[in-house]
């Protein structure tokens, strides 16, 4: 069974260009617009022994589109390489194609079987090298 994770472990707050990650009090990193400050969203985690789980991402639904979840999932892929974490797992639900193709986009790939709810597992190794483009 997976425990909490404990955020200090990880390199918090992280900002970006226009949001930024930082430790919530109800426990989930918030993500947070720079220009106001107001919390336009949550990251749940959970530690486990091969690494972190990304148990949710949550953009609320007025602040979707703008770039809050990928500014995000950016941030913390790269405190995650920061601190060390050797592997990330997150996943979609099987009715949200939306949420397979974004998780794709942020570097994670898919793993055979079924993942939570009938859905996708994905997975990311944040110490290694993301793939790049062949000019072949």
């Amino acid at each position: 069974m997976a425990r909490p994770v404990s955020l200090p472990e990880l390199p918090f707050p992280a900002v970006g260009e226009r949001f930024r990650l930082e430790p919530g009090s109800d426990g989930h990193l918030s993500v947070v617009r720079n220009v106001d400050r107001r919390r336009v969203g949550s990251m749940a985690l959970e530690a486990a022994t091969e690494g972190l789980i990304v148990r949710s991402l949550c953009i609320e639904v007025e602040h979707r589109g703008y770039g809050a979840g990928s500014e995000a999932v950016l941030l913390f892929n790269e405190a995650c390489r920061a601190a060390g974490v050797k592997l990330v797992r997150t996943w979609a639900p099987p009715d949200r194609g939306l949420a397979v193709y974004f998780w794709i986009r942020m570097g994670y790939r898919p793993l055979g079987g079924e993942g939570p709810e009938g859905g996708i597992w994905f997975e990311r190794r944040p110490l290694d090298p993301l793939p790049t483009a062949s000019t072949d």
